[in-house]
């Protein structure tokens, strides 16, 4: 189960653990100098409106679906982006979830839990290895989430809200939050939600050593396709 440390490795470079995504065009064109807060949020709270109606709500329902893209930027070596690619789904209620991430270096990490059993699917042999799945499911979907902060988290301080004009969309809606931490010389980090006509869009990791951009292409409560759970006709157990 080592690979369930990949995410946990690539956040080092923010100065926390955990993971990210986006594409390099977006990530390229966006600076945190673009925001431009409006009249104050009337929020009494640490969480935003459009965080709580979406990605909190998310988090309380039975099915989760997240299709996102991430970039990492690491400040000491500008020139380098990793992008990785994947979709993460899990139906409590069934005690399934699966993972299909695709890596910088074009290597696949693939699994799926099934009725506590956690297949390790290799797509390019199409084969699998199956073994014993303890944790719950939300642990599962919490360890590839984790450092997206989408779930209620204590680590995080409401900011401020407005409109922005992100990437020459036009003015789509923003809520910018603060990344507490209780280490002694921790990189301070902003995370900026974005959202487009109220759904989520995007989300930037920022500190003073590097940045971490998600696109999200679905966030939903819904799947419509529940062969993601299945191992692959034709696969065979290794």
């Amino acid at each position: 189960m080592k690979k369930f440390c990949i995410l946990f490795i690539m956040v080092m470079l923010l100065g926390a653990s955990g993971c990210s995504q986006s594409n390099d065009t977006v990530s390229s064109g966006i600076s945190e100098n673009s925001i431009v807060a409006q009249s104050p949020s009337k929020i009494k709270k640490d969480i935003g409106n459009l965080f709580e109606q979406t990605f909190i709500q998310l988090w309380k329902s039975d099915i989760i679906y997240i299709d996102v893209e991430m970039t990492v930027e690491n400040n000491e070596n500008s020139a380098q982006k990793d992008v990785y690619k994947y979709i993460l789904a899990s139906d409590k209620k069934q005690k399934n979830a699966m993972i299909n991430m695709e890596q910088p270096d074009g290597k696949k990490l693939h699994f799926i839990i099934e009725n506590n059993k956690i297949h390790d699917i290799n797509d390019s042999e199409k084969n699998y290895k199956t073994s014993t799945y303890s944790n719950t499911i939300d642990e599962f979907v919490q360890a590839y989430t984790k450092d997206m902060n989408l779930g209620v988290s204590e680590s995080i301080k409401f900011s401020e809200d407005g409109m922005t004009d992100f990437n020459g969309l036009g003015n789509i809606t923003f809520e910018k939050y603060k990344l507490s931490s209780e280490e002694k010389n921790a990189s301070s980090i902003t995370i900026t939600y974005y959202f487009k006509d109220d759904k989520p869009y995007a989300e930037i990791m920022q500190s003073d050593k590097g940045k971490t951009t998600f696109m999200f292409n679905s966030v939903s409560d819904k799947i419509t396709d529940n062969s993601i759970f299945k191992i692959p006709s034709g696969y065979s157990e290794r």
